[in-house]
């Protein structure tokens, strides 16, 4: 009887062990989820916002966030324009200008000539220009490296 007692209080040691281990590493993943979180926040967001038809066109509205670290004093993006068949209908090149570190922007820009229902697609094909205010080695693909875009809109925003 009283090996049966020991091996009882064993297991129920182990249970109580086995049980604080799975707390403890509950608490470790909700501890660091916000800190996973947080690295991901290290991005040149650039979503399009909205595309809104006008008399001469679309008017494009960009919402920029620049999480970077690094302040950035010009930047502009060489973007395709694909149609709703997956057609290329148009090359150009928005300029965002300034984009401060930890600063959220809003920039907009008419195309003449083209509806937005046209629009299926927009492809950030490459930086025209990324000028930083104090360039580090490591810095030099920030404007493309770190940039990502998403969509609000019907249009999808890729690059």
């Amino acid at each position: 009887m009283r090996t049966f007692m020991k091996q009882t209080a064993a297991r129920r040691r182990t249970i109580k062990r086995r049980a604080a281990l799975t707390l403890a590493a509950a608490m470790t993943y909700a501890l660091a989820t916000p800190h996973m979180v947080q690295a991901s926040e290290t991005a040149l967001s650039l979503e399009l916002n909205r595309a809104a038809a006008t008399e001469r066109g679309c008017m494009l509205t960009f919402v920029a966030g620049n999480k970077t670290g690094h302040a950035i004093s010009g930047v502009a993006y060489e973007f395709v324009l694909f149609n709703t068949e997956g057609l290329v209908d148009k090359m150009t090149a928005f300029d965002f200008g300034a984009m401060p570190k930890q600063k959220t922007v809003v920039r907009q820009f008419e195309l003449t000539g083209l509806k937005c229902p046209e629009i299926g697609q927009i492809l950030v094909n490459g930086a025209a220009r990324c000028d930083l205010v104090d360039p580090q080695p490591g810095s030099e693909g920030t404007c493309i490296g770190a940039l990502a875009p998403t969509s609000r809109t019907d249009i999808t925003f890729i690059k």
